[in-house]
């Protein structure tokens, strides 16, 4: 078990280096890799296993970014995020309090040409830990009708994105338009964030 477990850990760091690696073995400039901060904002909507519930526009706050190129025309795009939602409750619909908390990760390729700026277009998944608390519905004069128990769990998702990237007075500044598909009843969102990258 050892053994395969060293065999994994040589394989993976053998994946990791060869751009860095062949880039000093031929004198090329490495890669550059960014950290960034990005805040913006999502359409939102719990699959819900007792109802389904409305579509809400919430602030996404700032979320924490690091991406880095792999290959020509390739990056890895990685971000930690914390959300917080309230969703109202209607006569159809399912009213609660949603948090989560996780990461991001997406491969994406460069598309278009750099003329006004750099276009990627990716794909990846998300990884959260949610909790849904004060699930509740409220008959036609707006009056609680039912209380749920809270719930709470892992979470994974699919992320199909779009990344347009701009140098601005020196600094780097991407918007980002996200779909986020869960693989499972959880948060469904498309999102619209700008980053803010400096080189790291």
């Amino acid at each position: 078990m050892e053994i395969r477990q060293l065999r994994f850990a040589m394989l993976f760091l053998v994946l990791l280096m060869p751009v860095n690696a062949e880039a000093i073995a031929i004198g090329m400039p490495l890669p550059s890799a960014r950290l960034g901060l990005a805040v913006g904002v999502a359409n939102l909507t719990v699959n819900d296993p007792i109802a389904e519930t409305g579509n809400e526009w919430v602030i996404r706050p700032i979320n924490i970014i690091y991406t880095d190129e792999l290959i020509a025309s390739r990056r890895y795009w990685l971000e930690a995020f914390y959300q917080d939602a309230v969703l109202s409750a209607s006569q159809h619909q399912l009213g609660q309090h949603v948090t989560q908390l996780g990461g991001r990760a997406s491969l994406q390729r460069r598309v278009g040409t750099a003329s006004i700026g750099e276009s990627w277009l990716g794909a990846g998944l998300q990884a959260s830990y949610d909790s849904y608390e004060k699930r509740h519905s409220v008959d036609s004069a707006g009056y609680l009708l039912a209380s749920y128990l809270d719930r709470s769990g892992g979470q994974a998702a699919l992320l199909l994105n779009y990344i347009f990237e701009k140098n601005i007075s020196g600094r780097d500044v991407a918007i980002k338009l996200e779909q986020s598909i869960p693989l499972a009843d959880g948060v469904s969102e498309f999102t619209i964030a700008v980053s803010l990258l400096f080189d790291y």
